[in-house]
Formats: C-alpha cells, sequence, structure tokens
C-alpha cells in the first residue's frame, strides 16, 4: 500500500510540534506515512477570532485562509492533519473542511468548538464525547520508550526551569533548593546530574553553582555559559530525577524514562486549570511524586523502575479506527 499523505500544521513552537510528532510516529507504527510539515504564523488577531466565533459556518475556507494566517498550503490533499498549539487551531480546521482530512488535535479546545476536529488528545478530560484523554502527553516515538539504566554509579538528575506558567521562585526558594539537593544526595550516597534551562537565568546559574559542592555534581549544563541538550541522557544515567514542576514537558518526559520522579515547586505556584489537573493526575497513577523545595531534603527515594503506560500504542488504536474508512 502507498504511503498514508499526512500534513502536520507547527506554530514554530518545539512543545507542540513534539506533540505532534508523537502522535504521527504513533500512525507510523502501523502503515507507512508520508509527512507533510506545514508552518505557520497568525497573520491577523482580529480575524482569528472572528474565525473561531464564525467557524461552524465557514464555507470557503481558503479565502479565509490568508487573511489569518502566513502559510503556504501544498497541493493534493491530505488523510490525516494533525497539530498542537491554540494557534493551529483554526487552520487545522479550516483546512480539514478544505481537504475532507481526518483531523486530531492535542491540547486544549481555547475555545473552539470540538465538533470541528476528529478527535482531541488530552491528559486531563475536556467534557466532549470526541476526547481522548491519554495518560501522558505525546511525545516522539524515541521518547516514548523507558529507557535502560546505563551507570552503575547512583546519580539523581536534576531538571531545572525557572519563572513561568503560574510558578515565581525567588532566591530564598533556590537556596531551599539547592540544600535540599544537597542533603539528598548525601542521604543517598549519589551524585547529581544537574541541567538548567532558559527561564533560569544566569544569577541563578551562578547561585546554584556556589552552593551546591562540586564533588556532588557528575556533571552539570548550565544554561546560561554551557548549554548542552543533556536531558536525555542524564535520564538515561539516572535512578531517580528531581524536575521543576513548572515545566509539563520536562515532567512529562521525566516520567517517560521511567524513573521514579519527584516534581518540586516554589511556594508561588499557581498553575492554570489544566496543568494542575494534568500534575493531579499524573500523582493519581503513580507517576508523579509532587514536594514542596524544603520537603524535598527528607523524601524518599523509590528503588524501583514505574510502569510507564504505553502512549503510543493507544494513539495509534484511535487513529487507525478514525482512517479504517479513508485507507
Amino acid at each position: 500500500m502507498s504511503a498514508l499523505p499526512v500534513w502536520v500544521l507547527s506554530d514554530g513552537a518545539p512543545g507542540h510540534l513534539s506533540q505532534s510528532q508523537g502522535i504521527v510516529d504513533a500512525l507510523a507504527s502501523q502503515v507507512a506515512v508520508q509527512v507533510t510539515q506545514i508552518d505557520l504564523r497568525v497573520r491577523s488577531g482580529f480575524w482569528k477570532r472572528l474565525g473561531r466565533l464564525l467557524l461552524p459556518w465557514i464555507r470557503h475556507e481558503s479565502s479565509w485562509l490568508p487573511h489569518i494566517y502566513e502559510i503556504s498550503v501544498p497541493s493534493g490533499n491530505p488523510v490525516l492533519i494533525v497539530s498542537s498549539g491554540g494557534n493551529t487551531l483554526l487552520a487545522n480546521a479550516l483546512l480539514a473542511q478544505k481537504t475532507g482530512a481526518v483531523n486530531v488535535y492535542s491540547g486544549t479546545l481555547k475555545g473552539y468548538p470540538a465538533e470541528s476536529y476528529q478527535c482531541i488528545f488530552s491528559v486531563t478530560s475536556l467534557g466532549v464525547a470526541n476526547n481522548h484523554v491519554l495518560p501522558l502527553p505525546p511525545v516522539p516515538g524515541e521518547l516514548a520508550r523507558p529507557l535502560l539504566v546505563t551507570s552503575s554509579e547512583k546519580y539523581i538528575a536534576v531538571l531545572i526551569g525557572g519563572d513561568g506558567a503560574g510558578y515565581v521562585y525567588s532566591e530564598k526558594n533556590w537556596r531551599q533548593l539547592a540544600n535540599s539537593l544537597v542533603q539528598l544526595a548525601r542521604r543517598e550516597n549519589a551524585r547529581l546530574l544537574l541541567t538548567t534551562s532558559r527561564r533560569t537565568g544566569a544569577d541563578v546559574d551562578d547561585l546554584l553553582q556556589q552552593l551546591i559542592p562540586a564533588e556532588l555534581l557528575a556533571d552539570a549544563a548550565w544554561w546560561s555559559t554551557s548549554p548542552r541538550k543533556v536531558v536525555r541522557q542524564f535520564l538515561q544515567s539516572s535512578v531517580a530525577v528531581v524536575v521543576t514542576e513548572d515545566s509539563l514537558t520536562m515532567v512529562a518526559e521525566s516520567i517517560y524514562s521511567g524513573r521514579p520522579v519527584i516534581a518540586v515547586s516554589p511556594g508561588v505556584a499557581a498553575p492554570n486549570a489544566n496543568d494542575a489537573s494534568a500534575l493531579a493526575a499524573y500523582v493519581a497513577r503513580g507517576l508523579l511524586t509532587r514536594s514542596g523545595l524544603t520537603d524535598l531534603a527528607e523524601m524518599e527515594l523509590p528503588d524501583k523502575m514505574v510502569m510507564v503506560p504505553d502512549v503510543q500504542s493507544e494513539i495509534a488504536g484511535v487513529l487507525m479506527r478514525l482512517l479504517s474508512g479513508k485507507r
């Protein structure tokens, strides 16, 4: 059989594209696919808002798209359209109406009508019939498989974010985190594999370097001075993970590794309702432990791997059912 043509819409956000790629990879585990990535940028917020309001009544999709987006629509028709990220929602729906393709979206609907999509994947219930609730968000296939421990030494991976998504860290918070990491490492007779991120900031990088003794750091990637893509490497070498919960992407990637994961948060932590529900669901499924910064020092690290749900197979099953009449 010929490969199924799939269009992936991208708003330029790596996290959104990662979810779309995870959906496509799940389908590719079952059938051959030919993927075309379509980059888009919102040209007019006014036209986008108007399009959302009038979406159920729009019949001339091709005339609307250039008003709303900078986008180059390829020739031909896809069998499936996939996207994630609020700025792709309208394009996803309009292109599906135009081409007759099955369309799926990963995320929350942000006011768009659910009936404009064949399936909406999310990690919390959206209360609509065509919502499929996943135990974890989609990730590319190579990230969806638990990792075997590759080191004979005892390491704890530490993934640090920063202010954002309703979380605000003070200098006192960073000192609390550093102190707790030191106590945890010494009690567990382990060393740390630590990476900061773009949101952490140079001042925090400097402070953590001062407060965490060098002998406890097996390796460290300080984003402000020596950014490296080390998350996967650090996860594979670790027996447990400490991650700041301001980044659901980092939390999910940590869980997918199969390691016990502790998510820490500062005193000022006000995630939106969807993020809070997702974190609570991970805890309820036994995939995550949450902790305050000072409580981390007393946390007991589980001594066994976590059973990671097979999200790829679950997504593939949904897509194959949706596409059964299109092949």
